[in-house]
């Protein structure tokens, strides 16, 4: 920060544009905020009670977080290399626009990591850790209002309530239909 700039609030931070980042990188990483919360969240919800009280909970977590990103980062480079845009480029583009699969881990694994360690109960801990990822996908609305021009606040968070509905339906499916 230059000393010309002012300080902003945290909340003015998620409100306001950022106009500075290319409309497909912005793209790129809406598309792996979400794949990143929605699959996180879904393996999140899926695991037994046994499963974090032996650990075995957080390899899931982690396998779901780094599958996700790597999978993500792999089908945009292919897509980068058909639109005819250097592979290397776009590698490094999107290992680095991919960085929101990684961090929709963080709340799973830091829960579950210490329930099984006994504090709080795996319920608990599976609760908070699924409750805090639909705030995240609640939030999109809010990050996406970030990334594009044009979008009111009271928009971004209708936008972000329907998404994580949608969200919440999916992870709804995968677990009745998988368990």
């Amino acid at each position: 920060m230059t000393a010309s700039s002012p300080i902003r609030h945290p909340v003015q931070a998620l409100v306001t544009r950022r106009e500075d980042l290319a409309e497909l990188r912005a793209e790129s990483r809406m598309s792996a905020y979400v794949y990143g919360d929605v699959l996180v969240l879904a393996a999140t919800a899926g695991v037994s009670d046994g499963a974090v009280r032996s650990g075995e909970a957080l390899l899931v977590v982690l396998g779901a977080v780094l599958s996700t990103y790597v999978a993500h980062v792999l089908a945009d480079v292919v897509g980068a290399v058909f639109a005819g845009r250097a592979s290397a480029a776009a590698l490094l583009a999107e290992a680095r626009d991919s960085v929101p699969v990684l961090s929709a881990g963080l709340p799973s694994f830091a829960l579950l990591g210490t329930a099984a360690r006994g504090w709080p109960t795996p319920v608990w801990a599976e609760a908070l850790a699924c409750g805090i990822l639909i705030l995240r996908i609640a939030a999109i609305g809010l990050v996406y209002r970030r990334l594009r021009r044009g979008t009111t606040v009271q928009s971004a968070l209708w936008f972000g309530v329907l998404i994580a509905l949608v969200a919440a339906i999916a992870v709804a499916l995968k677990f009745f239909l998988t368990h």
